[in-house]
């Protein structure tokens, strides 16, 4: 509990050490050169005096200040961190609710097909994906991740579902060393990214040995490809003219993949199929 409130405090706890130490150090020099000028040089000694106590003064009214600016400043944070997680909660609710909605819907015109009701569901899936992204984006750094063994063909089996237009083919199942909830999003970057900016029907997923204790996952898909330098993907945010993304998902995906002692690369020959290689902590099953 210490450890947690001082590691979302540093701030004010290092404007405490700082204080108390300058304080501490410059009050025992103060008193030192008292002792040692005595009172054997009157102006010298109210000279001291009154500039070592204006001195200790502003350094007092200064730490103060300090100390409670940080404090301010922290929870100011702390609220409008409540306030986000708050408001992503209740907004994730109600896309998930929208969702459930329009996929009840669907079902119930299951003999009329209605592609715009269609649309709606993929608009409100990318919707629930580009906020969780953006969650997730903005404490991948503080964020703490689990480590823990999770089948491949488990975690397809939840996201076959939700990428009904896209015919995911697992060459073999694999144990992934890693956080679920960022192994789902980096597989669901990857195949959103292929699904609807590729135009893919089709992502094939080969997995191998590659050295110890680590797999590689190759997701090749079907699709248009890439046209620019892959070196770019996942590095930054793009400034794009397609405003259906702006490389966030990537991004997210490689960051997600450092924390969890992986990495990824991407493959693309401008004309057909794009490629993302994962390494990953894991081993074949």
């Amino acid at each position: 509990m210490a450890k947690a409130y001082l590691k979302s405090h540093y701030k004010t706890a290092l404007a405490i050490l700082w204080f108390a130490f300058t304080f501490a150090l410059v009050s025992w020099w103060f008193v030192y050169m008292l002792q040692k000028l005595g009172f054997g040089q009157p102006t010298a000694h109210k000279m001291l005096v009154w500039e070592g106590s204006v001195l200790l003064g502003a350094l007092l009214i200064g730490g103060i200040a300090l100390i409670t600016l940080s404090y301010r400043d922290q929870k100011r944070h702390d609220r409008l961190r409540f306030f986000f997680s708050t408001f992503s909660h209740d907004i994730k609710t109600s896309i998930a609710r929208l969702s459930l909605q329009a996929e009840v819907l669907e079902e119930d015109l299951e003999q009329a097909p209605n592609p715009v009701l269609k649309r709606l569901i993929q608009d409100i899936r990318r919707l629930d994906l580009q906020l969780e992204n953006s969650l997730l984006l903005a404490n991948v750094k503080e964020g703490v991740l689990l480590s823990e063994e999770i089948s491949l063909s488990s975690l397809i089996s939840l996201l076959r579902s939700e990428f009904a237009d896209l015919a995911i083919e697992l060459e073999r199942d694999a144990k992934i060393k890693g956080d679920k909830r960022a192994l789902l999003s980096v597989l669901r970057n990857l195949m959103q990214n292929s699904s609807l900016h590729g135009k893919a029907t089709t992502i094939k997923i080969a997995v191998r040995e590659s050295g110890a204790n680590h797999l590689t996952l190759e997701l090749r898909d079907d699709g248009l490809g890439f046209q620019g330098s892959t070196k770019k993907l996942g590095s930054d945010i793009l400034i794009s003219a397609d405003s259906r993304g702006n490389g966030i998902g990537l991004l997210l995906t490689r960051r997600l993949l450092h924390k969890m002692n992986g990495d990824v690369r991407f493959e693309s020959t401008g004309k057909e199929g794009f490629t993302a290689i994962i390494t990953i902590p894991g081993g074949l099953r």
